[in-house]
């Protein structure tokens, strides 16, 4: 129960609230948060899950980019909203020459999102030009570059393909009739040769020796017959000046120059059909495609690549910049630039990110939009029907038994379980994450035979993940029930106290938390400081370091206004598995001081976590529902052993990560009704020292004073 402190009369005066005093958790409704899907009306349901439509069926060739869409259509309004809207303004509002990183972790649907609002966005422009690189008629081995609208240019193509070939196959031959097929006209045999080159035909075999000049422009009319099409007539101007060249090369009499190969053709966009609405939405990989190739096929429209492909392929980074930063594609020495309109998305991490912005070019210019996804969304009644349509999707996907609405509820709560902080607060963004979770509680229902996949069999399948993930926190576990690890769980000590540290592992089923025991020693020196051997060993990281700061301003605060601090103390991680890491291991490495100076044991049946500010406030830190989890699971071992403690066991958590307390259910249950391990919560040092050392704060602190006294009168100069 919450129980009240007398206000201190300081604090009323300057309009400071009082601070509560530390209590236990007594209801399941403290240790975890319940969904509220199955809770609702069926009204409720209805009306929250119609914003997100059902799992596209399966066949069809756009079968791919009607999931994309639904993915979309699940993310966009509820998982990343603020994403959405950078994207959506820079399909609609930024410059043509800004382009845009998507940032977050894998699985957050970021390929789909972007690239089913650049559809959406796109499909309401008018199609981009095609361009198809052609003769130019004063020289026709150089190259001159051709813009027709956009679906009309692979028609172009193929009919510029067959009138040069029929030209250039037929020059020297002299027919004693005008070329024909199969008693088709002359322009029928150009229009539909399948364009391969004519069998060369010896002079003379049908007749003249040599065409005549009329043959020849006779020839070249039945070429250029297939180009009088009216849908070209955006280049009807340079048709007229190469047939115009082809002509006066048949009135000189004269020979070609150049054969088919030399002829420059090549169509460089054009795969939107003729008369399709809308630019390219184009999703690639330079893992399997050129760069070249990707940006002429998304010229006028969106290229979406992953940023990681920038990196990983040599050179590509430096040609994407230089192709971006001219607005030209240079395809082929000595041939004019294609323009270049194509603007790119690029798909990857905050890592990606910054080595491109380190690397040679002008990433930041470029790339000046920017979307990061969130991991988590925040847990509302809309973010539990955006998972009830996750759950259908992936039965309907892979042909599972529909969820039930405990199975809904219970794979929210595991959504809370997996946010990153706040997890009564927050839940998962990671659709993969989800998905597998859904399918493997779906394969769990289908083998029993069930019509609907149930809560408990989303609780099976996770509790196989776990079991399956378990070999390392079992050895660790094994060491300390062994003794080979000291780390004890009951009993007292002074100067020694059970933190709690995580290990992590991939995948995150393999995550756990055992106790490291922290150990102190003081004694008198001149000088205020706090000697940390770990961080003398060089095995602490910057946030440890910055802990131990903060413990020493602490102890300036509390206990160095009238006179200096002889003190120095040796802080030590006992037998710890790894590296020391983070500043939650603050508060106990001060309780541990504390306990030293005061002379009063600590109890080790309590473990504590928590960061430490220097004024004595305790913050919160990360991981708790791991620390909590796995200080339990040794205590339960060890109480299974018979191993029994006055008052049971339990852990110190900062007040304010009781918002973060999502245990697991058996963790949950266990606390509640078997009574022989609690979670108290702390708001301050002076919250924590009377359940660690089962002293009053006021004293422990007299203790500290009286021997930092002794200290201050026996210290000696350093020479």
């Amino acid at each position: 129960m919450w129980g009240k402190r007398r206000a201190d009369a300081s604090a009323v005066a300057q309009g400071v609230a009082p601070i509560e005093p530390s209590r236990t958790l007594t209801s399941l409704d403290d240790l975890l948060r319940r969904a509220e899907w199955d809770r609702l009306s069926e009204s409720d349901r209805e009306s929250l899950r119609a914003p997100y439509p059902m799992f596209p069926d399966a066949g069809g060739k756009d079968h791919d980019i009607a999931v994309q869409d639904w993915i979309a259509n699940l993310v966009a309004p509820t998982f990343q909203v603020e994403a959405a809207q950078v994207i959506q303004a820079w399909l609609t509002d930024a410059s043509p020459h800004a382009h845009l990183y998507i940032g977050g972790a894998g699985g957050q649907g970021r390929v789909s999102l972007v690239a089913s609002l650049a559809r959406k966005a796109l499909a309401e422009r008018n199609a981009p030009p095609d361009y198809v690189y052609a003769p130019e008629p004063s020289a026709l081995d150089q190259a001159r570059i051709l813009a027709l609208p956009g679906g009309t240019g692979k028609d172009f193509a193929g009919a510029l393909d067959r009138a040069l070939r029929f030209i250039t196959s037929n020059w020297d031959t002299a027919p004693d009739d005008p070329p024909a097929s199969n008693g088709a006209s002359p322009a029928e045999a150009a229009a539909s040769s399948d364009g391969a080159p004519a069998q060369p035909t010896a002079p003379g075999a049908h007749g003249l020796a040599e065409p005549t000049p009329e043959q020849r422009l006779a020839l070249v009319d039945v070429a250029f017959s297939a180009l009088d099409d009216s849908a070209f007539d955006t280049v009807r101007d340079w048709i007229t000046e190469l047939r115009g060249a082809f002509a006066a090369l048949a009135r000189d009499g004269a020979q070609l120059s150049v054969g088919y190969d030399d002829l420059p053709t090549w169509l460089v966009r054009g795969g939107v059909s003729a008369g399709h609405a809308g630019a390219p939405v184009v999703i690639g990989t330079l893992l399997r495609d050129k760069l070249d190739d990707l940006l002429m096929r998304a010229n006028g429209g969106v290229l979406v690549l992953p940023a990681a492909d920038l990196l990983a392929v040599d050179g590509a980074w430096l040609s994407l910049n230089a192709a971006l930063g001219g607005r030209r594609l240079q395809i082929k020495a000595g041939w004019p630039a294609l323009p270049l309109s194509a603007r790119i998305a690029l798909i990857g991490d905050g890592s990606a990110y910054n080595a491109l912005a380190s690397a040679a070019g002008d990433f930041t210019r470029l790339f000046r939009y920017e979307a990061w996804l969130n991991p988590a969304v925040s847990w509302s009644r809309q973010a539990e029907a955006a998972y009830a349509a996750l759950a259908d999707g992936s039965a309907r996907s892979h042909d599972l038994p529909p969820f039930s609405l405990s199975a809904i509820a219970r794979l929210i709560e595991e959504g809370a379980r997996r946010g990153d902080g706040l997890n009564r607060s927050y839940l998962s963004a990671d659709l993969v994450l989800l998905r597998d979770l859904a399918s493997e509680a779906g394969g769990v229902a289908k083998r029993r035979g069930a019509t609907a996949t149930e809560g408990d069999d989303l609780l099976t399948a996770l509790q196989r993940r776990r079991t399956l993930q378990v070999s390392n926190a079992r050895r660790v576990r094994e060491a300390i029930l062994s003794g080979q690890a000291n780390t004890p769980t009951a009993g007292v000590a002074i100067g020694q106290v059970n933190g709690l540290g995580i290990y992590e592992f991939h995948p995150s089923e393999g995550n756990f938390a055992v106790p490291t025991r922290i150990s102190a020693t003081v004694s008198p020196e001149r000088g205020e400081r706090l000697l940390d051997i770990e961080r003398e060993a060089e095995q602490a990281d910057a946030d440890h370091v910055r802990g131990a700061m903060t413990i020493e301003g602490y102890l300036a605060h509390r206990y160095g206004q009238t006179r200096p601090l002889n003190l120095v103390g040796r802080i030590r991680f006992e037998q710890e598995h790894g590296t020391t890491g983070g500043d939650s291991a603050s508060g106990a490495i001060l309780f541990s001081l504390l306990s030293a100076l005061a002379q009063a044991p600590i109890a080790f049946a309590r473990a504590v976590t928590g960061a430490v500010g220097q004024y004595g406030e305790m913050q919160p830190i990360g991981g708790v529902n791991t620390k909590i989890e796995g200080f339990w699971e040794l205590c339960r071992q060890r109480r299974a052993r018979g191993e029994q403690v006055e008052g049971g066991w339990g852990v110190l958590i900062p007040a304010i990560n009781a918002r973060d307390l999502m245990l697991r259910d058996e963790v949950a249950e266990a606390i509640i009704h078997e009574g022989w391990f609690h979670i108290w919560l702390i708001n301050t040092v002076d919250d924590a020292l009377p359940i660690l050392m089962g002293l009053s704060a006021q004293e422990i602190h007299a203790r500290v004073e009286q021997r930092l006294q002794r200290f201050h009168a026996a210290g000696t100069p350093r020479t």
